[in-house]
């Protein structure tokens, strides 16, 4: 069989397996992304009026989800390390139907923070980082590219999930629109998860990238052990890198459209703002991709993320709604967006680069907890600091934040050289 299939792909009628995860994957991505975070923004009016709960409330649920699944990213990386992805994936999927029937159901703060738990575990089981583990083992030579792929499906979730769900609550209610979300994370992800996803490539006798043998010793880098990468200079950091760009890129998100607002801006623009962000992080990702032949990732990286502090700082070098400072409005949008998905592009490829594929899943579950924390952190902290000190603070604190993520990723990469020399000069 596994001949029949290498004879297949050689003649061109049968894809690489890895390529056919890949387009699964990146279909249920979009659904999950698009169900378990950007739809959530959508059914804060409806729940608000219906239920009478405080927006305060609504997000404290939110985040309790997202603390979940931080919690839970080091135990998933363990599991996906030594079971793969297939399993971890489906039960996620069912999690996440579950979560969306529960939602649905909900009367009461004390049921909707039990049902984010589960969400909680969800997100841990289903976003990023299990897909990423599908990636680092199936490709070497093609990983950048396949991360790419999935990222711009994950980076398009919230062009079509907050509208769809808009669209949803509108003819159905918002209780009926969960169920119908439901029904579409069941159809999409369960069988993908459950039917397409394989652990290793020589599961089907097959090797990474569908080459026809494995790759030469002098292209397989060494794997130090897992123990000695995390307390690394180099895994520092990377770890330091994606927390900053992380807390800064979601502090600056969750008040941009209450900002621009307070400047003047209709409603409509400011949304139209905010929505742009989303689009120019799927060119960034295309853009550092298709350069890295040329201009390595991490230089590539740091120059977005550098380029992101001085586009946060723009905003404040003008005030209201005039040429000017719309000009700096639509400045900062662009290279903004262009780093948006740096992050999760380079968590896919650079971690797998560093450390090699055979321990990525429990290395990049480390440090998806640290992520989580600011992902989490990033949104509570602007919104305490708007309260007390208006939305300068929260723009200065976050370009500080890009530019030490710049600063973080290049030197992520010089000790990473030192390590590896560390490593070949062992007998």
């Amino acid at each position: 069989m596994a001949d029949k299939a290498e004879r297949g792909r050689r003649s061109g009628r049968t894809p690489f397996y890895g390529w056919v995860q890949v387009g699964g994957l990146s279909a249920t991505e979009l659904v999950s992304w698009g169900v378990l975070v950007y739809a959530f923004s959508v059914f804060v009016v409806p729940m608000r009026e219906e239920l009478g709960w405080s927006v305060g409330w609504l997000n404290a649920v939110y985040a309790t989800g997202v603390v979940v699944s931080g919690l839970l990213a080091v135990p998933v990386g363990r599991v996906l390390q030594t079971r793969g992805p297939r399993g971890v994936m489906t039960v996620g999927s069912a999690g996440a139907v579950l979560m969306l029937l529960g939602w649905s159901q909900v009367d009461s703060l004390p049921m909707f923070f039990v049902v984010f738990v589960l969400g909680g575990f969800a997100m841990a089981t289903t976003l990023y980082e299990p897909a990423f583990a599908v990636t680092a083992v199936w490709f070497a030579r093609d990983r950048a590219r396949a991360v790419l792929v999935l990222t711009i499906f994950g980076g398009l979730a919230s062009a079509v999930f907050v509208p769809l769900t808009g669209v949803l609550v509108s003819w159905l209610g918002w209780r009926d629109a969960l169920l119908a979300l439901a029904v579409i994370t069941a159809v999409v992800t369960l069988p993908v998860h459950g039917l397409l996803l394989r652990r290793h490539p020589a599961d089907l006798g097959l090797h990474p990238d569908g080459a026809d043998g494995p790759p030469p010793p002098n292209e397989t880098a060494p794997e130090p052990p897992r123990r000695a990468v995390l307390r690394s200079a180099s895994f520092r950091r990377l770890t330091l890198c994606f927390v900053c760009g992380t807390a800064a890129k979601l502090a600056v998100t969750v008040v941009l459209v209450a900002y621009l607002t307070e400047r003047g801006y209709p409603l409509g623009l400011a949304t139209l703002a905010a929505g742009g962000v989303g689009l120019f992080q799927v060119t960034g990702r295309v853009l550092v991709t298709a350069l890295r032949r040329w201009v390595p990732e991490h230089r590539a990286g740091a120059a977005l993320f550098a380029a992101q502090g001085v586009a946060i700082a723009l905003p404040l070098t003008t005030s209201g709604h005039g040429p000017a400072a719309t000009l700096s409005i639509v400045a900062f949008v662009v290279l903004f967006g262009l780093g948006y998905g740096l992050a999760e592009l380079l968590r896919g490829t650079l971690v797998a680069d560093y450390y090699g594929p055979g321990q990525y899943a429990r290395i990049n579950g480390a440090l998806a907890a640290f992520v989580v924390g600011a992902r989490a952190a990033g949104p509570a902290l602007a919104g305490v600091a708007v309260a007390g000190f208006g939305y300068t603070p929260v723009f200065v604190g976050s370009a500080l934040l890009a530019l030490v993520s710049a600063g973080a990723l290049l030197l992520a990469q010089r000790a990473h050289g030192e390590e590896l020399d560390r490593l070949d000069s062992l007998p």
